[in-house]
């Protein structure tokens, strides 16, 4: 620890080292319709002896250099515009220069004649940027509406996807807006207020800052909102009751004055209404999917919830399985400290309590014809309470210095109770059954700090950087399990198993990493970077059997228990070159990195694994510039990830007495490669946009499962039997698992029906592989979407969206070609809103669900048919009342499909069924004199 603490000292002693400087600040921003340009590069020459302050424009287009007396030349570049030029004098206080308008390169005639027209979208960079104005909506309607509409924007069970990947983030004004949790600003911001969206690929802090990517990208949408909005008040609160004692309540509220902006929301309901994060369902999975599901890393198949559904993803997960009820308030603030302090900061509180009922019907692979099943249904009631902070802190100390902080803590508590029978076929014969109750008790705590110091030499280009990242996690709980098992081949005989278990796992992790960048030639850029990181992981399970003499869980079992550490310390150190020309841009580097994987069992054995590894890790990045409106990004990248203490503990986890699990101590890091390709182009003529998309993965040592199905009752500890169709799962190395993505969306106007269409096309392939009784299974999936989105663009009071997505799937083994099938499914649509007179409203949403090629009674082929009617009330129509009926025919149900690379299963769960209900909105709106207050504001910051 000392070490890195010492590393960190320059850091804090740099200010006073230089003479008195003062501010030169100003706006980027498109001379055109006056959006900010993020990324554009400033530089201040001196007259006198040529010494060059750089610095790049930030999200908002603001940027702010700091430097001494004299006669400067201010540049600043973008791509795709023209420079700009201007002489700038700093005597004795702050340079405000104010808005800097960029005029993009000279248009040809033919797009010079639809200038006037708003484009409903353009390439800034590597930004794609679309116009609110172009795709007209309801008054009522939400973000999440509006960039529906947009081409290559799907918004589906509470996750966002942008040109083929999982938005991570939303921005508003660049600022972020209740941490990393998408829907909360597209569930709660009005279309109204909203002038531009800007999709783009944000990178670390520490890429933006070098100018070198270094491929750690987030998908990231910025909201930017209307200048008049930019001070003022504005949301709305509602409140509902049903006949049936359904309810629903809440609001947001947003207080916006400048830089100075406070956000609040709340909501109350038991209809399902949920926006959750993955990492607040941390809880509700270790209750309700502990005992469930087999072995992991799976590929989702097609499935469709009507009222909700859960499944971790890669980032934000939609609304839980089963009935919910949900409290939940956030608090969001953005704000300017002075001149030179940005902040940022959220608090985020929810609790869901849930109730689920579930039936699962899943076929195992096996390495023979013989078929073994599993069927299961579930009960599950869980109470989930979760707090989330984050802070973003950014001191600029002057032109050439500045420090990020951001800190992120999250507490979790859940209480749980799943009520489980399952029944084992073996070859269409029962070979056992089981009824078991888990009641886990679970508890988490999650901390990570990013500490990011940037330092800009006098020389354009030449930079250093060190950053210092640091996170902590703790999980404890306490579950109790009661079973009564079944096995039918010893003449029906019984066991019965009733332990509680104490649970802990603990693992902290410090990174350091240093950057240094020296200009070489005129656009060559040279980075050199160490970096430095520790992991460490302790794991431990207690479990005691229950003993009826004490009317105590004293019994200790050793069979079910197990301590266990692991650490991870790698080092790497790099050479990057990028090189820079007028459309194009390459980058290229190759990482050496020597890793050393260490493991430590205490108990039940005591045993030690030490394992070294060394690697190149290389990486490189394209970017070609066709036009202004027509670019093309190629990448690829290298990576390690270690496995975790819970991969590589021993203890055997029985919280499905079918389905144990256990750890590997054996397992080595996984190399993954990843490449991508995205071509985007806009045509201003025709108002179209194209976007292409391929990706893929190949890992070496991928981390998959190792499945052993028992043909009969098998003893696999003391006092623990794995019985016939059951299955002891095991994580293992495993080459071949390779994946490939291909995306197209195309978009463009329908004009005899003012409407907009857009199409996409998808095709994805997987091949995972696994171990099925020591036998390499390839479970190879496949499958092709098709979807179109017919959207008006007629008036506020015609506001309808027609969409269809299909989905052609194969899943083949090569193990067995028992279980290769095909499966269909497909989703149509159409969200209806008319505004009829003197403010009478018409609501209808209609949606179709089809499933075809699933097991036998889970095809479906449904319809969920909702209804509003409203009368918009009070001046300026601010209010309104409005009865709705959800489920008008009664049919809503949820269906899922599973692939992996042990079995295929079907999953139908219990869902919300029709319900009417009242409810009353009010719309807050109160919007001043914005742009030349604004701009007073800012005035007198720098005065």
């Amino acid at each position: 620890m000392k070490k890195y603490l010492l590393l960190l000292l320059p850091v804090f002693c740099t200010a006073a080292a230089y003479a008195q400087e003062f501010p030169v600040f100003g706006t980027v921003v498109d001379a055109q319709d006056e959006a900010p340009l993020a990324g554009a590069h400033i530089s201040l020459a001196a007259r006198a002896d040529g010494a060059v302050q750089a610095a790049v424009s930030d999200e908002t287009g603001r940027f702010r250099l700091s430097v001494k007396p004299g006669a400067y030349e201010l540049k600043i570049t973008f791509l795709g515009f023209q420079a700009y030029t201007r002489e700038v004098v700093v005597e004795n206080g702050p340079v405000r220069a104010g808005r800097l308008a960029l005029e993009e390169e000279a248009l040809n005639l033919q797009e010079a004649v639809v200038k006037d027209k708003l484009p409903p979208a353009a390439l800034k960079g590597d930004t794609t940027q679309f116009n609110a104005g172009a795709y007209k909506v309801n008054p009522d309607a939400s973000a999440e509406n509006l960039i529906s509409k947009m081409p290559g924007v799907v918004v589906d069970r509470g996750q966002v996807q942008a040109q083929g990947e999982n938005v991570q983030e939303v921005l508003v004004d660049g600022k972020p807006f209740f941490g990393n949790d998408p829907m909360a600003a597209l569930r709660n911001l009005p279309a109204e207020v909203i002038d531009k969206i800007q999709v783009f690929d944000k990178q670390s802090d520490q890429a933006q800052f070098t100018g070198v990517d270094d491929g750690q990208t987030t998908k990231t949408i910025n909201i930017i909102t209307k200048p008049g909005n930019r001070s003022g008040q504005f949301g709305k609160v509602y409140a509902g009751y049903g006949a049936e004692g359904q309810y629903q309540a809440g609001g947001n509220v947003n207080l916006f004055k400048g830089d100075t902006r406070i956000s609040l929301i709340g909501q109350s309901n038991n209809i399902n209404q949920q926006n959750f994060s993955s990492e607040d369902l941390l809880g509700v999975v270790g209750a309700s999917q502990s005992g469930r599901g087999g072995p992991g890393g799976g590929r989702r198949g097609s499935g469709r919830r009507g009222g909700g559904g859960s499944d971790i993803g890669d980032f934000l997960v939609g609304e839980q399985n089963g009935i919910s009820t949900t409290h939940a308030f956030g608090l969001n603030y953005t704000d300017k400290w002075g001149e030179k302090v940005d902040v940022s900061g959220s608090y985020f509180f929810n609790r869901s309590d849930n109730d689920a009922l579930t039936t699962l019907y899943r076929d195992y692979i096996t390495n023979s014809d013989f078929e073994q099943v599993y069927d299961e249904e579930s009960l599950t009631a869980s109470t989930n309470t979760n707090h989330r902070f984050n802070l973003r802190l950014d001191y600029k100390i002057d032109s050439s210095n500045s420090i990020l902080i951001v800190p992120r803590l999250g507490l979790q508590y859940n209480d749980g109770m799943e009520n489980t029978t399952g029944l084992n076929l073996f070859g269409g014969e029962p070979a056992s059954k089981t009824a078991y109750q888990l009641a886990p008790n679970l508890d988490a705590l999650d901390f990570s700090n990013l500490l990011l110091y940037r330092h800009r030499f006098a020389k354009r280009g030449r930079t250093f950087s060190l950053n210092l990242n640091t996170s902590y996690n703790n999980k404890t709980g306490k579950r109790y399990l009661y079973s009564e098992n079944t096995f039918f081949e010893d003449m029906a005989l019984s066991d019965t198993l009733d332990q509680f278990s104490d649970l802990f796992t603990d693992g902290w992790e410090i990174e350091s990493q240093a950057s240094y960048t020296e200009p070489v030639g005129k656009e060559g850029l040279v980075q050199f970077d160490y970096e430095a990181s520790y992991q460490k992981g302790e794991s431990e399970q207690q479990t005691f059997g229950f003993e009826k003499s004490s009317q105590a869980y004293s019994l200790f079992d050793p069979a079910l228990s197990n301590t266990f550490s692991s650490s991870y310390l790698a080092q790497r150190a790099g050479l990057g070159y990028r090189l820079r020309g007028e459309k194009a841009m390459l980058f290229a580097r190759v990482h050496y990195q020597w890793a050393q994987l260490e493991g430590d069992q205490v108990f039940p054995v005591a045993d030690q694994l030490s394992r070294n590894f060394y690697n190149l890790v290389p990486g490189a990045f394209f970017r070609y510039q066709f036009s202004k409106q027509e670019n093309l990004r190629v990448g690829y990248r290298a990576s390690t990830r270690p496995p975790s203490v819970t991969q590589l503990q021993e203890a055997i986890d029985n919280s499905n007495p079918f389905q144990l699990r256990v750890g590997n101590p054996e397992l080595r890091q996984n190399y993954q490669h990843s490449l991508f390709a995205r071509y985007s182009s806009t045509n201003i003529e025709k108002s179209t946009v194209f976007y292409a998309m391929l990706s893929g993965q190949y890992s070496d040592n991928y981390i998959g499962n190792n499945t052993f199905t028992a043909t009969r009752d098998t003893v696999i500890a003391e006092g623990i039997t794995l019985p016939q169709g059951g299955q002891l799962i095991r994580p293992a190395n495993l080459d071949g698992y390779r994946n490939l993505r291909g995306f197209l969306t195309y978009g463009l106007p329908v004009k005899m029906l003012k409407s907009n269409l857009n199409l996409n096309l998808s095709a994805d392939y997987t091949r995972q592989p696994g171990l099925v009784n020591g036998a390499l299974n390839y479970a190879n999936n496949t499958s092709y979407g098709l979807g179109l989105v017919l959207s008006s663009n007629i008036s506020e009071k015609i506001d309808f969206t027609i969409s269809s997505r299909s989905s052609f799937s194969t899943a083949e083994n090569s193990l067995s070609d028992r279980l290769n099938t095909q499966y269909f499914s497909q989703n149509s649509s159409l969200l209806l809103n008319l505004i009829i007179g003197e403010g009478f409203v018409f609501r209808t949403s209609l949606a179709n669900q089809l499933y075809s090629g699933l097991s036998e009674g889970f095809d479906q082929n449904y319809w969920l048919w909702n209804m509003t009617v409203a009368k918009k009330v009070f001046k300026n129509q601010r209010g309104e009342v409005q009865l709705s009926v959800f489920d008008l025919l009664k049919q809503n149900t949820s269906i899922q499909r599973n692939i992996t690379d042990a079995y295929i299963e079907d999953v139908q769960s219990e869902v919300l069924q029709q319900y009417a209900m009242l409810t009353f909105t009010y719309q807050i709106r109160n919007f001043g004199n914005a742009p030349a207050k604004q701009e007073n504001d800012e005035q007198r910051r720098w005065d």
